[in-house]
């Protein structure tokens, strides 16, 4: 039930975000390119704001605040994310073990792009990547857990991969960050991330038919876990996030995990995005 939840709100809120945006960029476009949209269903909310007497000039300098902060936002957080990829390419090209990465992806059968092996001692497992996700694993790692047990992290990370896990945290990191006047965003930035692990999870336990080496593969990150080598972009990595609530599930993979719907940020992100249609 949670994971249904998360997944509608997590679908509602990019499409929220997008239009919010889609607007920001009309209102630019009109009035810096002279740009004429035919249709725009938010014209009505300018009546509420006569209604309540607000002066244009008030309303128009807070738009455009609103707008420059948050178009700025929006691009400073993808350029950021386009240096630290090109940054973390070369760092892993730099430190690539060329003979087990190819060993590892006939073990696990996994295609050229989607596993790399870097030689580091920090124990590391993470999945990174938009268009072509990859899995990258540490020598470190490979060292520390039983073959049983970095089987279950390999299932862990493939289904970061399948499900595009870092595309989905770098859009939640923008709607949080550039809309963090929009409440549900930052809540769905904390909550999703949750819902990511314990589905990765969930996977791997049913991939190997038992939690237990899912489990200690865990508990040994956790005691020996050290940052991830300089790879600060989006990714979703097997030892960051809500531990105890990972750790309970995979005792009790049965457990119900109780996330009450937050109604109140949901009603007032609504208000929040209609006032700024309104504005816009």
């Amino acid at each position: 039930m949670m994971e249904k939840r998360l997944k509608w709100l997590y679908a509602a809120s990019l499409a929220l975000s997008g239009l919010v945006l889609g607007q920001m960029l009309l209102f630019v476009g009109q009035h810096l390119f002279k740009w004429h949209a035919r249709y725009n269903i938010f014209d009505l909310c300018v009546i509420l704001f006569k209604n309540l007497h607000i002066p244009a000039p008030i309303a128009l300098n807070l738009v455009n605040v609103v707008i420059l902060y948050t178009l700025s936002a929006v691009l400073l957080l993808i350029t950021r994310q386009v240096f630290q990829a090109m940054k973390a390419k070369k760092l892993v090209a730099k430190h690539q073990d060329a003979t087990l990465t190819l060993q590892y992806r006939g073990m696990y059968q996994l295609a050229e792009h989607q596993l790399r092996i870097i030689s580091s001692k920090a124990p590391t497992a993470m999945t990174i990547g938009f268009r072509k996700p990859q899995i990258i694993l540490s020598t470190g790692l490979l060292d520390m857990l039983d073959p049983t047990e970095l089987h279950a992290v390999i299932d862990h990370e493939k289904c970061h991969m399948k499900h595009r896990d870092p595309l989905a945290i770098f859009l939640l990191s923008i709607m949080s960050k550039a809309l963090w006047y929009i409440p549900i965003f930052a809540w769905l930035a904390k909550k999703y991330p949750i819902m990511i692990e314990l589905r990765a999870d969930k996977y791997a336990i049913g991939q190997m038919n038992q939690p237990a080496d899912l489990g200690s593969a865990l508990l040994k990150l956790l005691k020996l876990q050290s940052p991830a080598p300089n790879l600060s972009l989006s990714h979703a990595s097997f030892a960051e996030t809500s531990m105890n609530v990972r750790i309970k599930h995979i005792l009790d993979p049965q457990m119900t995990l109780l996330l009450p719907w937050p109604r109140l940020r949901i009603a007032v992100s609504l208000l929040i995005v209609i006032l700024l249609m309104g504005l816009i």
